[in-house]
């Protein structure tokens, strides 16, 4: 069967669209630089957008639509956001039952079609329409909307007589010039919109990535990364700088990292804190925008997603009057929120509660909070020796990132302190290990610690398109499911995927954790500096339940997917 390469060839000779010679030179062009005939066709003039259409209905037999005669549902055009409609340049004209017709001036752009599925879960029939026609037609039938869109704002810049976009290669710039430029409209509205947009999705993290001719915005949600846009590099120096300028960092220095935040007033007066780091990369400066949600309505130990025993067992913990708690894990992983919880959890007027953060990320009433400061020496460290002269009940330690951070928490536990802290360390068992080699005596360990809580983030089916979904028995025996879940017959579901996910099937997230509290038996093998599958044994034994048999439980319960456990969790090995 020929190509649409070749029946576009055969067709433009057959009807003497153009010479052979033309053909010749469209075809030298395209094996130059690459892309499709018929765009390079259009680009050299050798035919017009009218002749193109024809050209591909012919050679792709799809149907060309006059949409200037149609009526088209306003309400079917606005299905999609009218930046995706003009960055495809493709149109909605009717919709039956589950199936979209989509005009497209490209029905070849297999990415457009993918990405207007993934919106709206439907199935898209493409059907050929001319450039001017789809133009025009999405300035008619687009209803204005509260808000903007990038492509809009994007224009405002590029149309903007006085806002001067600064190129890779220009000279050393007038930093009192950039400020000036920060300050302009359509780049605060663009700031803008990268943040509101992000805090609408639920994202957790901003990624503003330069690459070797684009600006790549991602954002990470339910932990997983996600490219919202692209645009041309140009827009990177000025977004940057205001970025700094609103963080209070030092728009003159290009070649250290800087770290900042600052914070943004949404709609309805709702206040979101964003931690700014900035690192200098070979393509320029990457900035990651850390969204910290002081929403106290989630902090609450009773919402984290721990089973009613590691609970128990916690709360056993947090009960008594002295002692040293360590939350584990990566980054993103949850520990400050679950921090936050426990504080919440033993709160009282009777308790004098201290916290030193780097930096603050949830602001609680009734806590005395300490920002740390390296710039002026408030360091983990000074700021916990002077805590310790204020006579406190409960210290949290927001990260122990050095030894000598983890021996004063530890010594502020053992001198009749409750100490709550969070560590880098994959495992419960794992950051005994991991404490000892940082210098602290297994003695001292085993005196000051009441328990260690290692989780991680899985992602929640989305209850609008969640089915049931059969395993086979190799799966069954591979993963150990009957004996981690003995005696049961268990059900597990996945997310088919719809409009409201995205696609991915997913939305919203839950904890899974094990719980190590420390008994005579594990307090034991600490002293002979056991090892840590020999601790993680001997926690197996007294109850304790592995993040991968908690992940499990949760996919019994409906509340994820084997998938998502495999991707998150590790095999346990004994």
């Amino acid at each position: 069967m020929p190509t649409l390469k070749e029946r576009i060839k055969s067709i433009l000779l057959r009807d003497d669209i153009l010479s052979a010679s033309d053909l010749a030179r469209a075809i030298e062009e395209q094996e130059t630089t690459g892309g499709e005939l018929s765009k390079i066709l259009v680009r050299m003039d050798l035919i017009d957008e009218e002749q193109l259409a024809f050209l591909l209905s012919e050679g792709l037999h799809l149907p060309v639509i006059n949409i200037a005669r149609l009526k088209i549902d306003p309400a079917v055009v606005n299905s999609l956001p009218i930046d995706i409609l003009k960055k495809y340049n493709i149109l909605p004209v009717s919709r039956i039952g589950d199936n979209l017709s989509l005009a497209m001036v490209d029905p070849l752009n297999i990415f457009a079609i993918d990405n207007v599925k993934a919106l709206t879960g439907l199935t898209i029939t493409p059907i050929i329409g001319r450039l001017k026609d789809i133009a025009s037609a999405i300035d008619q039938y687009t209803t204005p909307k509260s808000g903007e869109s990038f492509d809009k704002i994007l224009r405002d810049i590029k149309d903007a007589e006085d806002v001067e976009l600064v190129h890779e290669g220009d000279e050393k710039p007038d930093f009192k010039e950039i400020e000036n430029i920060t300050q302009e409209a359509p780049i605060i509205r663009l700031t803008n919109m990268i943040v509101r947009q992000a805090v609408a999705a639920k994202a957790s993290d901003v990624f503003i990535e330069p690459l070797e001719k684009h600006l790549r915005i991602r954002y990470r949600i339910d932990g997983v990364l996600r490219e919202i846009d692209r645009m041309s590099k140009v827009l990177h120096f000025p977004i940057v700088s205001r970025i700094k300028v609103v963080s209070s960092l030092d728009i003159s220095e290009h070649r250290l990292p800087q770290d900042g935040r600052f914070k943004s007033v949404l709609e309805g007066g709702k206040e979101v804190d964003f931690r700014v780091s900035i690192l200098p990369t070979v393509y320029g400066e990457k900035i990651v925008l850390r969204v910290l949600d002081k929403n106290q309505g989630r902090v609450d130990i009773e919402k984290l997603g721990f089973e009613p025993g590691p609970l128990a067992r916690l709360k056993e913990s947090c009960a008594r009057p002295h002692g040293l708690i360590l939350v584990c894990g990566p980054t993103g992983s949850g520990k400050t929120t679950t921090l936050y919880s426990i504080l919440k959890h033993i709160d009282s007027p009777g308790k004098n509660i201290v916290t030193v953060e780097d930096p603050v990320e949830y602001q609680m009433k009734g806590l005395n909070q300490v920002n740390i400061r390296y710039d002026v020496g408030l360091t983990f460290t000074a700021t916990l020796r002077s805590i310790l002269r204020q006579d406190p009940d409960v210290i949290m330690i927001g990260e122990v990132r050095d030894s000598e951070t983890l021996d004063v928490g530890v010594k502020a536990a053992l001198t009749g302190h409750l100490v709550v802290s969070s560590l880098h360390t994959t495992t419960a068992s794992g950051s005994v290990v991991r404490m000892v080699n940082m210098g602290i005596e297994p003695f001292l360990i085993c005196s000051a610690v009441n328990c260690i809580v290692a989780q991680r983030l899985l992602r929640r089916i989305c209850l609008n398109c969640k089915e049931e979904v059969q395993i086979t028995e190799t799966l069954y025996k591979k993963m150990n499911i009957g004996k981690i879940l003995p005696g049961k017959d268990p059900t597990f579901f996945r997310g088919k995927g719809c409009s409201q996910c995205l696609k991915t099937g997913f939305a919203g997230r839950v904890g899974i954790h094990e719980v190590l509290p420390m008994t005579l038996a594990l307090k034991k093998l600490i002293l002979s500096r056991s090892g840590e599958i020999q601790i993680k044994a001997e926690g197996r034994r007294e109850g304790m339940r592995t993040m991968r048999e908690d992940a499990l439980a949760k996919a019994a319960k409906g509340f994820t997917s084997l998938e998502e456990v495999v991707r998150v969790t590790a095999q346990d090995e004994i």
